[in-house]
């Protein structure tokens, strides 16, 4: 699988005049369920092992909480099924919500990112990334005019990132997902995408690859009545970015 090369919100809004006459892109579908697969938008700082196609997991940390963690694609247990929640208004306005099934019965647990004010206790320079019970913080998938379908931060520009993170939960590491903020270099100047990228760390874009959303059960605490259908990859690993761009 290859990475995505200047993704972004970042390179879309510094994007150069298009070098071909039609701007191609990869083809999407349409769907209200899908995973979250990791594409490195920056080769040079990968992790080791690569982490570029792999798909977002929930790390428990004590009920109802759970750090938000990247596993191989080969792992044992399948990627969390995930669906942008919420009504058309709020989803004009930027107010949907990412959310994941959890729990028996299923109940709603939201992406929660720190806002640029909130840092990990532990990674001070770092906002944290997590899947807890409740709607959680607003997020959605990009819609036009943004070609490429990728999970956005509504709490503020910047890049989500993969770090090698010890868990205090558990005393050893993890692949996390965190979130960068970028710095605005303003009135004249533009966002900064790169400049809070904890060391060490992998920014990476979060794309949805297709998946079904499940039914719930009668008793369940969860409702699928909002969820939205949104632009999705069929087989993110199977995408040769090589061959897209403007």
């Amino acid at each position: 699988m290859q990475t995505i090369l200047a993704l972004g919100l970042a390179a879309l809004a510094a994007a150069a005049p298009a070098k071909r006459d039609t701007p191609h892109y990869p083809a999407t579908s349409l769907s209200k369920g899908f995973l979250l697969i990791a594409n490195v938008t920056d080769p040079t700082k990968d992790l080791s092992p690569s982490v570029n196609g792999w798909v977002v997991q929930t790390a428990h940390i004590g009920p109802p909480f759970n750090a938000a963690v990247l596993q191989s694609p080969g792992a044992s247990a399948p990627g969390r099924i995930f669906y942008e929640n919420g009504t058309d208004e709020r989803v004009r306005y930027g107010q949907s919500t990412v959310i994941t099934d959890g729990a028996t019965p299923p109940s709603p647990y939201g992406i929660f990112t720190q806002s640029p004010t909130e840092f990990d206790t532990l990674y001070p320079t770092e906002h944290d990334v997590f899947i807890n019970g409740g709607p959680g913080t607003p997020a959605s998938i990009t819609r036009f005019p943004n070609p490429y379908a990728i999970l956005q931060n509504n709490l503020g520009v910047g890049t989500f990132v993969a770090c090698n993170n010890t868990i205090p939960y558990y005393g050893y590491k993890f692949i996390t997902i965190n979130y960068a903020y970028a710095t605005f270099e303003g009135p004249d100047g533009g966002y900064q995408y790169n400049a809070n990228i904890p060391e060490g760390c992998a920014p990476i874009a979060l794309l949805p690859q297709c998946t079904t959303l499940n039914e719930l059960p009668p008793d369940a605490y969860a409702s699928h009545e909002f969820a939205v259908t949104e632009r999705c990859y069929d087989d993110v690993a199977g995408i040769d970015w090589s061959q897209y761009g403007p």
